[in-house]
């Protein structure tokens, strides 16, 4: 065991008996002393000259019995019976290939466990009448484990089986994962282990591959000589509770301390002699394995007419890994603990009897566990009608009935963690309800409460959105046939902060935006109490409008139809106050510097056409704005703790995302890539927009200005500049800055960088100066930015690189 137990298994191979076709037959009937009721159930021996077993069967129904001998020669008949003596038969000579005939008659003499004196001493080291008490009851115990190993040839038993691996926490106590299967095959073996010589030899848990295999005692290994002689057995108290047991318990003995081996207790009924169960547990394992009580139970069940099954079994398998620790200096080196295993899970392997059949006839039906879950509400907006229950790490669920009771049967015994949602709950993404249930057989009800409203609206919002009492407004966008529109966009404005000065009425407009989803279906959080709310939906199927309001309840509901007919974009082109033209949707989305976004900036957008409007970012940092003039869009934002600041974004008809980028320490700035008119580009010219709308460079020039002045050459836009001085030399145009500081010792001029669109123009060869005249034409060029320093030029153009210490002149084409 020096190794994690990484992989656990349980030998449990369901197999039926093969029957030895012999041509020696003894078969006949077992009756009492009255000769004419059948002794049913019982077991019927036959064991050669030397001891050894040839046969044995069961009888049937009706008494009757069929041996089928290896080989001709004298045999001697046994006749057991649960809970009586055994009673001895004649002994029958057949010759090769003849059927004897005979009858036994049962001597029906009880057995009295209930005399029996349980001491707490060892059959290894005991008294003869010690020896003969334990024996009596051991004998009693190997009756009902022979009868599960033998069908009735006739009429054979079969049963359905429920057969499961299942893995516990660490604890051994909830269920993390479980896989069920169902299998129907004879009862004469539940499962079946390894020889009893081999176990014998390797152990009951042995290495195998890497693989930890772990092997449970099956009636042939518990009837086995190796097992006899290599424990020691002695009479077991009953446990509290269960005075009318007795129990046989067995441990390996001292030779066999070492070895990993099995101990346990056989219970039987002290009034009936009836085998109940087999407790079994592994020894000599490390000791993080023994807090997971590693070993099985098998239950037995006497089903009809004497004859016995395995009900229910399972094994407990510890599953430990390496445990380890950090190291405590503040690195991430990982240290091994001086204790080398832990307990990680517990594996489970077991199966259950469902029910049992001969023939077509319902021998056995088995009860069963069940799960019994009242749901309760707090408030009627959440029901639990059409509730639903799963169980974690099973296929197991249930829906609630009009009462809100939910039963799930047959269910595995076992505690699990349950989980409980409704369509409401699920339309929010508010998580499930959990809460630990536990399946058994006698009648138990677990309570569970769903959230309140506003509880759910907690968990469906982030905090901030609703800190001041907000609600939530929710919806579906159609068209006019019920199709769902999926990506639709969706305002909710209103007006804020309005006060009245002196007859004026003054206020400020907010807006939260959200995009459908797949299903059409759309959620805003943030959505003020007592307002009066403009709902809008937009797509290119359409648009809509609708009022709204929330009168002190958490939520509220709005479908929107987009209306794609002339008239009715008319009507809504009137309810907005415009004409009907192509205009852009813009999404503005505000964050940190970490890409954290950031609810409540307050956004003052100018478009180039139309009149200016206020927003604040919702929880998400975004806000959505809808029927914006396509153009130029300045957007100046603030919030406190970041440095306010202008941007400049080109937007187009369609979708547009203007990410902005605040922080402490600098004006904002437009991230670099964004949506423009449904199209993903990098915004170059926002970054100048925003640098000329802040007064970044010493001196810049848009489109219009160029327009205006209509230079032959673009470099004749520069010569009022100060800073800088543009010289027309014989050969070529030059721009010289106007710093005092010298270029080099010889006393050369200091000659500025040029840069176009991102990209730094080399010099020519021999000169150390670039021309102007290869600049673009006028009309190519959307702007011009003149840098008189490194101390200006933006970061990722390299102001504080070689060569630009006399300044730079970017030139952004159209």
């Amino acid at each position: 065991m020096g190794r994690p137990l990484r992989i656990l298994k349980v030998l449990a191979l369901f197999t039926m008996t093969a029957r030895v076709l012999t041509a020696q037959v003894i078969e006949g009937s077992v009756v009492l002393r009255d000769s004419t009721t059948y002794v049913a159930g019982a077991i019927v021996f036959a064991t050669d000259a030397h001891g050894a077993t040839a046969a044995r069967t069961l009888t049937s129904a009706r008494g009757t019995f069929v041996l089928r001998l290896p080989s001709a020669g004298q045999y001697n008949l046994e006749v057991l019976r649960i809970g009586y003596r055994p009673t001895q038969g004649p002994s029958v000579t057949v010759a090769a290939g003849a059927t004897q005939t005979i009858h036994i008659f049962f001597a029906a003499e009880p057995v009295a466990l209930t005399a029996v004196n349980v001491r707490e001493r060892e059959t290894c080291r005991v008294n003869a009448d010690s020896g003969l008490a334990v024996a009596r009851v051991w004998e009693e115990a190997r009756k009902a484990m022979l009868s599960s190993q033998l069908s009735e040839e006739a009429a054979p038993l079969f049963a359905e089986w429920i057969e499961y691996e299942r893995t516990l926490d660490s604890t051994a106590r909830l269920v993390r994962e479980q896989h069920v299967r169902t299998s129907r095959h004879p009862t004469t073996h539940a499962f079946r282990s390894l020889p009893a010589r081999t176990l014998s030899e390797r152990g009951y848990v042995a290495e195998d591959s890497g693989a930890t295999m772990f092997f449970a005692p099956d009636a042939d290994v518990l009837l086995s000589e190796e097992f006899v002689s290599e424990h020691c057995f002695r009479l077991a108290t009953a446990p509290a509770g269960d005075a009318g047991l007795i129990g046989v318990a067995f441990q390996p003995t001292r030779e066999r301390r070492d070895k990993h081996d099995i101990e346990g207790t056989l219970w039987l009924d002290r009034t009936s002699a009836e085998l109940r169960t087999l407790e079994f547990r592994y020894t000599s394992l490390p000791d993080a394995a023994m807090a997971a009580n590693p070993g099985g139970r098998v239950d037995f069940l006497r089903v009809m007419d004497g004859i016995w099954l395995v009900s229910r079994w399972n094994v407990r398998m510890p599953q430990l890994v390496a445990s380890a620790r950090r190291s405590a200096d503040g690195t991430r080196r990982t240290l091994m603990s001086l204790t080398p295993l832990v307990l990680r899970s517990v594996q489970t392997n077991g199966g259950e009897v469902t029910r049992v059949l001969r023939h077509d006839s319902l021998v056995y039906q088995a009860a069963g566990a069940d799960v019994a879950v009242q749901v309760l509400t707090r408030d009627t907006l959440l029901k639990a009608t059409g509730a639903t229950l799963t169980l974690d790490g099973t296929d197991y669920t249930a829906a609630a009935d009009p009462l809100g009771r939910i039963q799930l049967t047959p269910v595995l015994e076992g505690r699990y963690r349950a989980r409980v949602r409704t369509p409401f709950m699920d339309s929010l993404g508010v998580p499930p309800t959990v809460r630990e249930v536990e399946a058994r057989q006698d009648t138990h009800v677990d309570s569970l409460f769903l959230p309140s409203a506003r509880d759910a609206l907690a968990k469906a919002c982030p905090r901030d959105s609703i800190a001041n009492g907000e609600g939530m407004l929710r919806g579906r966008v159609s068209d006019e046939q019920g199709r769902v529109i999926k990506q639709a966009a969706v305002t909710i404005g209103w007006d804020s902060d309005v006060t009245n000065v002196n007859g004026h009425i003054a206020g400020r407009a907010r807006t939260v935006g959200v995009l459908t989803d797949d299903f059409g279906y759309w959620q805003a959080c943030g959505v003020p109490q007592q307002r009066v709310l403009s709902v809008r939906g937009v797509a290119d199927a359409g648009a809509d409008i609708q009022k709204a309001r929330l009168d002190g309840v958490p939520f509220g509901a709005v479908d929107l139809v987009l209306h794609s007919s002339s008239e009715a974009q008319r009507q809504l082109d009137l309810m907005l106050g415009r004409e009907n033209r192509a205009s852009a949707l813009v999404e503005l989305a505000v964050v940190n510097a970490s890409g954290t976004p950031l609810p409540d900036v307050t956004l003052e957008v100018t478009p180039q056409s139309g009149a200016a409007r206020t927003l604040v970012t919702g929880a998400g940092g975004k806000a959505l704005l809808a029927d914006v003039a396509p153009g130029v869009v300045s957007v100046r934002a603030r919030r406190v703790g970041f440095t306010a600041g202008l941007v400049a974004a080109t937007v187009e008809a369609g979708r547009n995302t203007v990410p902005i980028i605040l922080s402490a320490a600098a004006a904002p700035t437009l991230d670099t890539v964004r949506i423009v008119g449904d199209r993903r580009v990098f915004p170059r010219l926002e970054e100048f927009e925003t640098r000329r709308l802040n007064h970044a460079a010493a001196a810049s020039f848009s489109r219009a200005d160029i327009v205006k002045r209509n230079p032959t050459e673009i470099w004749q836009m520069l010569t009022g500049v100060p800073s800088m001085t543009v010289t027309d030399r014989i050969d070529r145009v030059v721009a010289v800055s106007g710093r005092t500081m010298l270029a080099n010792k010889n006393g050369d001029p200091c000659f500025m960088s040029v840069m176009v669109d991102g990209l730094l123009m080399r010099n020519d060869p021999g000169a150390m100066s670039y021309d102007l005249r290869k600049l673009p034409r006028p009309e190519e060029i959307h702007g011009v930015e003149v840098f008189a320093g490194a101390a200006t030029i933006p970061l990722q153009y390299g102001g504080v690189g070689a060569g630009k210490m006399c300044g730079l002149i970017a030139i952004w084409t159209r």
